[in-house]
């Protein structure tokens, strides 16, 4: 499942785009205007953000250089705009832009073009992430230790990856909830048992890790040798 921002302030259009994403099993979050665009891309983790240029408070070209000034400067951003000359488009690039689609546009494009943002910036991170002994295979989800594979349940796999990625920073609760749950997320507390079991873990196979908590924040995973 992947997360889009749809910045798009023609809700018709945002909804169309977003129900079409639906249907291919993804999550949308929507943002009316460019100054909402940018609050929303600072707090959540898109996988992609879909980027209308004409727009109030905010246009799309100053909402796509904030992101890009951001401490998240790597999200794909397409721009999706009636705008269709070549210096609108080379505009839309020297902000950030990665990609550039003019209405009226067929939704199989847009999508194949967001899965190629998409394919693009995965490529580029590498299918593993390390932090002190520990590495995590994105590709088939499982957790190392040397040669040592760790037992990872789908949901332990996600929460260290969350974390490892955003380390040293604190991931927020919502965050990982949305991540495991997207937004069925549990009457109960179920995220704490769940980090309760990755604690478990790595006081088996890594001491040296640990995850705290920051009420009312989240949690970050940090290493005892460099506290």
């Amino acid at each position: 499942m992947l997360r889009i921002l749809i910045t798009e302030d023609h809700l018709d259009l945002a909804e169309n785009i977003g129900d079409f994403l639906e249907t291919k099993g993804h999550q949308s979050d929507y943002a009316y205007d460019g100054q909402m665009a940018v609050s929303l891309a600072a707090e959540n983790a898109y996988d992609a953000i879909i980027m209308d240029i004409n727009m109030p408070k905010m246009d799309g070209l100053a909402a796509t250089t904030a992101i890009r000034q951001s401490d998240k400067p790597s999200t794909p951003i397409l721009m999706l705009t009636a705008n269709d000359t070549l210096t609108d488009k080379l505009a839309g690039f020297d902000a950030g832009a990665d990609d550039y689609i003019v209405k009226p546009f067929a939704m199989a494009e847009l999508y194949a073009r967001l899965q190629a943002q998409i394919r693009r910036i995965n490529h580029d991170y590498v299918n593993e992430l390390t932090f002190e002994q520990l590495t995590l295979n994105q590709n088939n989800k499982t957790g190392w230790v040397g040669k040592q594979e760790i037992p990872l349940t789908l949901a332990s796999f996600k929460i260290l990856q969350l974390l490892v990625k955003q380390q040293p920073e604190i991931v927020d609760k919502k965050e990982i909830e949305f991540q495991l749950w997207g937004d069925l997320k549990p009457e109960n507390d179920v995220l704490r048992s769940h980090i309760y079991k990755v604690r478990k873990i790595l006081s088996t196979y890594l001491p040296q890790l640990k995850i705290t908590s920051k009420h009312g924040q989240g949690y970050k995973l940090e290493s005892i040798d460099h506290e």
